[in-house]
């Protein structure tokens, strides 16, 4: 406001207000360097780390260098996977164009000359040489001829780097154990998967400085950066190479033998809870696992549960046992068939026992002896056995995939659903989780976490780790597992183990058959399997094998027991188990064992008799179909030869059954599956061939006992 003089008007004075307007001006041009001060601090203090990586980034392009990754050994330290250094092409895209702008490579014509060099696609090596990015792949892993060739072609921007490529010497042996690693050095399948993080190690890289227009920047005071890779640790496992290649020879052998679908076998060292032999079929080779069908990389023994049938009896024994329910010596009675909630259950062979002391049930393997045991432990008790052992419960073994098997819940269990738990069926198993049950047996009553895993060595080979299970505790008495040791003594001696008995070893085990589950129903499919351990008093060895739906006879004593005894016995040589009983010095008259075959029980029976032998019959049917041993060996008097029945089950009212399809399948595959429908064969050619012709035609009803014609022909060379 100006100032009023007395009788005139207000004066303003000019002097105030461009006084008042360079304040405003200087308080807005204070606050404008205000925010560019502070933007500036942000830029420079807050941000400027960031901000200075971010341009160090634009000019600094990073080739990785791959780690090596750990070895896998056998516990003696026998190489079973290993990397080797292989050449890879790469690309720095900004290099190549730089080259190119200044006229000295054209980008079409060296991809033309890569894609000879290489066997690639022109387009797809142009596509590879000019991506937006500072680093990228030509081609991985070339071959020696190859990476000559590309760097005789001398590319600018075209380089060489060395990456690690995996290599499992042994080829197929052990390979569900290993797995495989990937083209990026990662773990995809089994130990190989499992260990990942520990066997990969840490990549490193190499980075050099780059222009704006993507030349290398060679100055003195700019040097490229070298991150040295951390190579993994080496794994060594509790496999021993020599019995895991005995165990997959032995399962091959049967496998083949049997015309089975497949197999599996688990060994163990039941003192430490190591696996020393895992494996199934059919299998694959690691090195080329993506020749071969995703399902033949399925761990099945970690992967696969199924009804355990009768060596499920191990446990329901041992759990009785140590619940004080019974002793070897109780008489339980045996009438063939259990009522249970208005259903009956019988035994496998459709016949009684009688009444017998509980560890005679044992040994012939007793469905009503079981159910009862099963019965009398009630289902608080049984559960709490079963959640001891694991089963349905994972075991913590250290690959990939396992499942924990099916076991009804309790509260829905029924009296019935418990007595037929207590012989194997209604609740599914792993083969690892029965064999880490048996191994608790073998071992006093302490079960242990199976494991593969025994060390972690560093590149010098020291011992950086010892592996421990991970779980270790008693889950039976240790008089317990004596008294289940002894009835399993009895199953291999003079039940129906008989095939699992090795000579100079005391043998305790358990045969088991039973029937598949596809899409919850119950069908005509079987599994034959044997669980037994060696020698008895301190066992060494603890072997579980299963037969996947062999043709033919199907019992697990008739097809797993002998792959256990070929296992057991090279594998107690090898370790140098001195022999637990001596052979008998003088030896009984030796007879020859005659052809029972086609008999009927009662026949066969008297026929052996006659020829100085005793019979032992497994099956319900009333026709031998199967015999061990042959007709023509050579046995000693009085001993036992083991009869195989067609369970009458399989004939329809009529007692006529199906023809089998024999086609392509050898002399004896046809002659065991002929068998185990109830026929006879006649052979026309040459039975080292293959089945050709048959008559009368797969799918024909005819009466049990005909006559099939098969005419075998040697299969055509390719």
């Amino acid at each position: 406001m100006g100032r009023t003089a007395p009788g005139g008007p207000a004066v303003r004075m000019p002097g105030i207000g461009l006084r008042r307007r360079i304040l405003v001006v200087f308080l807005a041009f204070s606050l404008a360097l205000a925010v560019l001060a502070g933007r500036l601090v942000t830029i420079q203090v807050v941000r400027g780390e960031a901000l200075r990586q971010k341009a160090l980034d634009m000019r600094l392009w990073q080739v990785p260098v791959q780690a090596r990754r750990g070895d896998i050994v056998d516990r003696n330290g026998r190489v079973l996977a290993t990397s080797t250094d292989v050449d890879t092409v790469y690309v720095a895209p900004a290099e190549l164009q730089a080259a190119a702008r200044k006229g000295l490579v054209d980008i079409e014509e060296a991809a033309r000359q890569l894609a000879r060099v290489l066997d690639m696609d022109p387009e797809d090596v142009y596509q590879r040489l000019t991506v937006p990015h500072a680093f990228w792949y030509v081609k991985r892993r070339v071959t020696d001829a190859e990476s000559r060739a590309v760097r005789q072609l001398d590319i600018p921007g075209v380089h060489i780097t060395q990456e690690a490529r995996r290599f499992y010497p042994k080829g197929e042996l052990a390979a569900h154990v290993l797995g495989f690693a990937g083209v990026d050095n990662q773990g995809l399948e089994g130990i190989e998967a499992y260990y990942d993080a520990k066997l990969a190690g840490k990549d490193g890289y190499i980075a050099t400085e780059y222009d704006a227009l993507g030349r290398p920047i060679r100055l003195p005071t700019v040097q490229a950066h070298y991150e040295r890779p951390a190579p993994g640790l080496t794994l060594r496992l509790t496999i021993d190479e020599t019995i895991q290649y005995i165990a997959e020879r032995e399962l091959e052998r049967a496998v083949t033998q049997h015309g089975a679908k497949g197999g599996v076998i688990v060994v163990v060292d039941p003192r430490t809870g190591g696996i020393l032999a895992l494996a199934s079929r059919p299998t694959y080779d690691p090195n080329r696992f993506a020749d071969f069908p995703r399902r033949n990389w399925r761990i099945k023994p970690v992967a696969d549960a199924f009804p355990p049938g009768s060596i499920f009896k191990v446990i329901t024994g041992a759990a009785a046992v140590d619940a004080g329910k019974v002793t070897p010596d109780t008489i339980v009675d045996d009438p063939g068939f259990l009522s249970v909630g208005g259903q009956t259950i019988t035994n496998w062979n459709q016949a009684g026992l009688g009444s017998v002391p509980f560890r005679e049930g044992f040994a012939h393997s007793s469905n009503v002896v079981f159910g009862k045991m099963a019965l009398a432990l009630g289902k608080p008790l049984f559960y709490r056995y079963l959640e001891r052992f694991h089963i349905g419960r994972l075991t913590g073994i250290d690959l990939p995939g396992e499942t924990p098997g099916i076991v009804p819940p309790m509260e829905q269990a029924s009296p019935l659903d418990l007595a037929i738990m207590g012989f194997g069926q209604t609740l599914t198993a792993t083969p690892i989780q029965m064999a880490a049950a048996v191994a608790a047996v073998a071992n006093d009553g302490v079960w242990q976490t199976p494991h593969l895993a025994q060390a972690w060595l560093d590149a010098e080979g020291h011992v950086v780790e010892e592996v421990q299970p991970a779980e270790r505790r008693q889950v039976i008495k240790p008089e317990t597992a004596r008294i289940i040791r002894e009835l399993m003594r009895g199953v291999v001696e003079q039940g129906t183990g008989r095939r699992a008995q090795v000579p100079g070893y005391e043998v305790g085990g358990k045969t088991g058959t039973a029937n598949k589950v596809e899409g919850g129903r119950v069908v005509q499919k079987y599994i034959g399997s044997f669980a037994g351990l060696v020698p008895v008093d301190d066992p060494r060895l603890v072997i579980v094998v299963s037969i996947d739906e062999p043709a033919g006879i199907y019992y697990g004593g008739y097809v797993a027991a002998p792959v256990f005894q070929a296992v057991a016995r090279d594998a107690l040589r090898y370790l140098g188990v001195p022999p637990t009983r001596e052979e008998r010095a003088e030896s009984r008259r030796l007879r020859t064992v005659p052809n029972l075959m086609n008999l009927t029980r009662d026949e066969a029976r008297d026929r052996a008799q006659a020829a100085g032998f005793q019979v032992a019959f497994e099956g319900g049917g009333p026709r031998v179909v199967g015999q061990f041993p042959a007709a023509g060996a050579q046995l000693e008097e009085g001993s036992t030869i083991i009869l195989y029945t067609e369970t009458a089950a399989r004939q329809d009212d009529e007692g006529r059954v199906t023809v089998p399809d024999l086609r392509g399948l050898t002399y004896e595959q046809a002659a065991q599956r002929l068998a185990a429908a109830g026929l006879q064969m006649q052979v026309r050619g040459d039975r080292a061939g293959v089945v050709a012709r048959q008559d009368p035609p797969a799918g024909r009803r005819v009466p049990i006992g005909s006559t099939v014609t098969v005419t075998l022909q040697e299969p055509a060379r390719r």
